[in-house]
């Protein structure tokens, strides 16, 4: 650990790496000690590095019928195709929701059946079913009703829903209470009462093992010796978005989803993607961070704007003129949401007071943005390190976003909350959830909260910056980026390698775009590299690199792959270290 804290105010450490450990995996991988030092750091099995460089879905793939409630949702399923009921798919309005949406639509609608899709509106009528909406599908005579990425904690609506006609099976990955609503399946791997080992997975990885169970059983009742059996590799793209832009650990199953899924977008398979990658002028072949750079947000710009609809329709469309319609919309809207989410997050900021003792941060204010609240707790919790909630409040009801650190588990925190009686009604996942609360119960909604954390030592509390390896100028070449790349798709549970470049000063410095800072860092050998501070201009990172350009530095950051570059490298400036 390194006494000083960075200009960010951010302790390095550096992790430790068993050497042993290392050599163990170079030598039964043959692997360089550079890659196999930064796969000893992940939690894997030495055993299982091979399979985790390269995941193959026979290896890793567990019986889907292990989830409760499986074998009896298949069957229904199967019922409702045997006699062409009418199909209903409720869904959360984020990319998750709409992903799972878009697979299991594709994989039905093979069987020409009907099928009705609604989407909640976020802003009016918020997450999971509504009493509107179930009898919308009443009226509409739904036989079986699906509902996707929500539903788990959904008891009034639910239990006190008139409906009994339509059956409701329920795919989901939220962590449920105690008790479940009383429908007719709940498939979700964090039920109450799962004891299974897939409690990672998003809605949508929850959705493709139902497809697989769905498709095995079809296949043993010689469903497809007249019509052509559903390949589900191909919905593995749509897998891909869902699994990493619901921020799910991308480990086992889900690095094959991701790995695979990316490996379509690249061939260009889907039309939805490819559109909204080129309307948004992206010429470079795809990574997993453009799924939540890119994709993600400017799906869920659709829903924080009022128009929750739109990303089904878009990811289920083969419709090249409407993909390219709803693409261009998605890019408009998601613009638009930048703007009210900065003004939000300039007014929230405004409240944040210097406590160091406090160990959460809740602020709100009248008729914000819902649909900008959970972007803007995350920047505030990127900030501080602390558990953040953001709630606007409307006709003294508030509507809040919360997002948390790894060692504070939101979702319990927020379910307790409820159970006390202080809020309306709340879920979520470990580090995002969702609440709405009445205006005369935040005083008590605050000591409760004081009152469950008041026990956490600070130091978790503190920014730290958990750095890789020290790595000088003369180490870098092309060798450590093929490396690298080895190790991705990178995301949570496989973080992208972060390094200290060690001893360099400023060879040139300059502004580039009005935004970014492009530097050339030089050692003492005079070995030279680019790098890059985006959107540097007018922040600390910036100011330090512009007024301390002759002195040393030691820099935490990226290597990238540099096309623009000659040499085809460069250093991704996350954070700097002024050296005596």
């Amino acid at each position: 650990m390194y006494k000083n804290k960075s200009i960010l105010s951010s302790k390095w450490i550096l992790k430790e790496i068993d050497e042993r450990k290392a050599l163990f995996i170079s030598q039964k991988n043959n692997l360089s000690i550079f890659l196999s030092k930064l796969l000893s750091l992940l939690e894997i099995d030495e055993e299982y590095i091979s399979q985790f460089l390269n995941p193959n879905i026979s290896d890793i793939l567990p019986d889907p019928f292990i989830l409760k409630d499986m074998k009896k949702a298949v069957e229904r399923t199967i019922i409702a195709i045997r006699e062409k009921q009418k199909i209903g798919i409720l869904a959360d309005y984020d990319v998750d929701g709409s992903a799972s949406t878009a697979i299991l639509y594709k994989f039905l609608i093979k069987f020409n059946l009907d099928i009705v899709i609604k989407i909640p509106e976020r802003l009016t009528e918020g997450y999971g079913p509504n009493t509107r909406i179930l009898n919308e599908f009443s009226k509409e005579k739904v036989n079986l009703l699906f509902t996707l990425d929500c539903g788990t904690s959904a008891h009034n609506t639910f239990n006190n829903k008139k409906n009994s006609n339509i059956d409701v099976i329920v795919i989901d990955h939220h962590i449920s209470e105690h008790i479940l609503p009383n429908i007719y399946s709940i498939i979700n791997p964090n039920r109450y009462d799962e004891s299974n080992e897939l409690n990672d997975l998003a809605a949508v990885g929850v959705t493709f093992f139902f497809l697989i169970a769905l498709r095995k059983k079809l296949r043993e009742q010689g469903y497809f010796k007249n019509i052509t059996e559903p390949n589900l590799v191909s919905f593995l793209d749509l897998v891909a978005l869902g699994t990493f832009c619901d921020v799910v650990q991308l480990t086992t199953i889900n690095r094959y989803f991701v790995s695979k899924g990316l490996e379509l977008i690249k061939l260009r398979k889907s039309k939805p993607l490819t559109a909204i990658f080129d309307n948004s002028k992206i010429k470079s072949q795809p990574k997993s961070e453009d799924l939540g750079y890119i994709l993600g947000p400017q799906i869920n710009a659709a829903s924080r704007m009022g128009y929750s609809s739109l990303p089904h329709k878009l990811l289920i469309s083969n419709n090249i003129g409407e993909i390219d319609t709803i693409s261009r919309k998605l890019i408009l809207y998601n613009e638009k949401r930048k703007l009210i989410e900065n003004q939000i997050y300039n007014e929230a900021k405004d409240q944040i007071k210097s406590d160091k003792n406090s160990k959460f941060i809740l602020i709100y204010g009248e008729n914000w943005h819902n649909g900008v609240l959970g972007i803007v707790a995350s920047r505030i919790l990127n900030e501080f390190n602390k558990p953040t909630i953001v709630i606007s409040f409307e006709n003294n009801i508030g509507t809040g976003s919360a997002r948390s650190i790894t060692a504070i588990n939101l979702a319990k925190i927020i379910i307790d909350s409820k159970n006390e009686g202080l809020l309306i009604s709340g879920g979520g996942h470990s580090m995002a959830a969702g609440l709405k609360i009445q205006k005369n119960k935040l005083d008590s909604f605050k000591k409760f909260l004081n009152e469950l954390l008041k026990d956490f030592n600070n130091t978790l509390f503190e920014k730290k910056s958990f750095l890789n390896q020290k790595i000088s100028l003369n180490e870098i070449n092309n060798t450590l980026l093929t490396d690298l790349k080895k190790l991705e798709p990178f995301g949570q549970g496989n973080l992208e390698p972060q390094f200290i470049f060690t001893k360099i000063n400023i060879e040139t410095i300059k502004i580039i775009k009005d935004k970014h800072i492009l530097v050339f860092f030089k050692n003492e050998l005079n070995k030279s590299i680019q790098g890059i501070a985006f959107n540097s201009v007018n922040t600390i990172i910036g100011d330090y690199l512009l007024k301390f350009k002759k002195f040393n530095f030691e820099i935490a950051g990226y290597l990238k792959e540099d096309h623009y570059n000659t040499n085809g490298i460069q250093i991704i400036i996350k954070d700097l270290m002024l050296l005596k």
